[in-house]
């Protein structure tokens, strides 16, 4: 079975679905599954499971605390890391542009007026800022929708379909919303609110530049921000 945490939890507590045959549990995206937004969620769906499964994090990133928190739910946990020299791939063309807050929306226009965007996903850092910055592209002739948790499974499928099918050029998201998206033609990630933290940024930027094909990551920096996009940087 392979589903979100609030869809299983749906299904169990609607008894359609019954984990006590289920011999392996695998956490996608650990980090944010672990994280505090989840956590009860679930554990609730691995009390649901036999105590003897096998259990598998998997995560592109997985920080010292979602280590000790997968030590509560693993038996003597053997880790696996596959070493890489650079964080992103070198397809993905990264770019970041200093801007005062109050700006950051008219240098966003004007970008996508000079660059050649077939698809692009921006990140926001709230879900009424992801609402927000959808209509204002609009209006200005960008066609966007937003991608949040207000929406329910179906709402979000919907978004993403019209995302796929070229209906709307432009997604703005959050970091939940945006976990677990499977779309390989982005041409262009922009971070519109600089991520939390440096692991927050290689998930971001990952989402372009796949299988082989080149991408771009534009980051906007507020002067106050420059500590923190060095912290990336290095």
């Amino acid at each position: 079975v392979v589903g979100t945490p609030g869809r299983l939890n749906d299904l169990i507590r609607k008894k359609i679905l019954d984990l006590s045959g289920v011999h392996t549990v695998v956490l996608d995206e650990a980090d944010e599954m672990l994280s505090m937004g989840f956590i009860d969620e679930i554990e609730t769906i691995l009390s649901e499971t036999p105590s003897q499964r096998q259990t598998t994090l998997f995560s592109a990133t997985v920080p010292q605390r979602i280590r000790k928190l997968a030590e509560k739910y693993m038996n003597d946990p053997q880790s696996i890391f596959v070493q890489q020299s650079e964080m992103t791939v070198t397809t993905i063309e990264q770019r970041y542009c200093v801007v005062n807050e109050n700006d950051k929306l008219a240098v966003l226009t004007r970008f996508f007026e000079m660059e050649e965007i077939s698809s692009a996903l921006i990140f926001a850092k709230t879900r009424v800022s992801t609402g927000e910055l959808a209509n204002e592209l609009t209006l200005r002739g960008f066609p966007a929708e937003a991608l949040n948790g207000d929406l329910n499974q179906d709402a979000r499928e919907r978004v993403l379909n019209r995302f796929r099918n070229n209906q709307i050029t432009v997604l703005v998201a959050t970091d939940v919303a945006a976990r677990g998206l499977d779309i390989d033609d982005i041409s262009h990630v922009i971070n519109f609110d600089l991520p939390h933290d440096p692991d927050s940024y290689v998930h971001r930027v990952g989402r372009t530049g796949r299988a082989g094909k080149d991408g771009i990551a534009l980051t906007l920096v507020t002067p106050k921000e420059k500590y923190s996009i060095r912290r990336i940087e290095k």
